[in-house]
């Protein structure tokens, strides 16, 4: 009898195949005045443990020296030997309960966090808060040259050129004409700052930027563009200008990108002529 064989066999896989790339090199300059309170984030992680004996609450986070507050509180609870828990929302201002498992909440007008404790009451968990405030001027120190970086995955890279209307050239690549399109990239981001606050603490806070990108790629009717960040660096500084109240920060991007003209393709792959084989 003869053996059944895989042959005429293949497999299809979707891909995206890049047909034409260039590296580019962009560099942006940009400043933000601000004259009494700058736009703020802190985030505050805390692992907690609250046995039997403890008879206060466990305060997650309380203000000192900032008003009322945005936050979002992300909050674990692992442990526990009773139904649920009251988070005390701005000491007996509001409470919600909260059970065994995770919770994500998005709180306003806050100045204090914190778990009710009830008699014989045991938990463990976790919690991550992020405060969104405004800082006065005058708490930031100013002598402290603050630290920037690029917030990678804020990187956006859009065509605002018409496909209809671009420019073209021809060059010459191999000894072949090839004909070139000139695409116009909208390029977006930000970068986070992080400032030192005159008790020593530190802080964050964002600026975002934008420009346009002008490079040339072989294009074919149903390319599209994308952008891939190479490597890039970044340098701020904050100060108060001569004469005016206004502080100002100014920052420097210098980004490189990978600019590629891209198409989907279905590459199929033929199976070798492959026969069963007997199990031992």
């Amino acid at each position: 009898m003869e053996k059944p064989s895989l042959n005429n066999k293949y497999v299809a896989i979707s891909t995206t195949v890049v047909q034409d790339w260039i590296q580019k090199s962009l560099e942006i300059k940009f400043q933000e005045e601000f004259q009494q309170d700058v736009p703020a984030e802190d985030v505050i992680c805390s692992d907690f443990h609250v046995g039997q004996m403890q008879d206060a609450n466990y305060v997650l986070w309380k203000a000192t020296n900032i008003a009322r507050v945005h936050c979002t509180l992300s909050i674990t609870i692992e442990q526990l030997n009773t139904t649920h828990l009251l988070l005390d929302i701005n000491e007996g201002e509001k409470y919600i309960s909260i059970y065994k498992g995770t919770y994500n909440l998005t709180l306003s007008n806050v100045f204090s966090i914190a778990i009710q404790k009830q008699e014989g009451e045991m938990y463990k968990g976790k919690c991550i808060i992020q405060l969104n405030y405004l800082l006065p001027s005058n708490e930031i120190d100013l002598s402290h040259r603050p630290v920037c970086y690029l917030v990678k995955d804020k990187i956006k890279c859009t065509e605002v050129s018409s496909s209809k209307n671009r420019r073209t050239r021809i060059i010459q690549i191999e000894d072949k004409n090839v004909t070139l399109q000139n695409v116009h990239l909208l390029i977006e981001g930000c970068i986070e700052i992080k400032l030192k606050k005159q008790n020593g603490t530190l802080c964050s806070t964002y600026l975002y930027f934008d420009d346009i990108l002008s490079v040339w790629l072989r294009l074919a009717e149903n390319n599209k563009v994308e952008c891939e960040l190479a490597h890039s660096h970044s340098e701020c500084h904050v100060f108060k200008k001569h004469q005016k109240r206004n502080y100002s920060f100014f920052a420097i991007v210098s980004l490189c990108l990978n600019v590629m003209a891209v198409e989907e393709a279905v590459v199929c792959i033929n199976s070798k002529d492959l026969q069963n084989r007997n199990e031992f």
